[in-house]
């Protein structure tokens, strides 16, 4: 389950998202721009789980990069759309939210093929 954590961080602030939209539409009837939320959030799910986990540099937090662009689209869209309504903050906060348990959660250990593949080597010379 370790490997998914980042991925379920991000799928929970997809669901949140989903119900802030459901209650907090106007008349109970949400708007276009709270579902393209939805499915801006939705779609940073999809790419936090196919990002890689890369041991070293910046790329190691590739993972917690898509969840924060993903939050700054939801931002972007709903400032440009029709101003940022009260659902809309809520999302937003969701998705840095989100972002936040991206980079919390534990991710899968990844090694260094190359290093890896030395150090076995090495290891089938026998004893010295």
């Amino acid at each position: 389950m370790n490997n998914y954590l980042k991925f379920a961080a991000q799928v929970g602030a997809t669901v949140l998202a989903a119900v802030v939209a459901l209650l907090n539409g106007t008349d109970h009837q949400p708007g276009v721009s709270d579902w393209i939320n939805v499915v801006i959030v939705a779609l940073g799910s999809v790419a936090v789980l196919g990002a890689g986990n890369l041991p070293d540099g910046v790329w190691r937090h590739t993972k917690t990069i898509v969840a924060a662009a993903t939050a700054v689209a939801v931002l972007l869209q709903s400032v440009v759309t029709d101003g940022i309504s009260a659902a809309e903050w809520i999302q937003l906060a969701l998705a840095a939210l989100g972002a936040l348990g991206v980079y919390a959660a534990k991710g899968p250990v990844v090694y260094d093929a190359a290093a890896v593949g030395r150090h076995a080597a090495a290891l089938s010379d026998g004893p010295a």
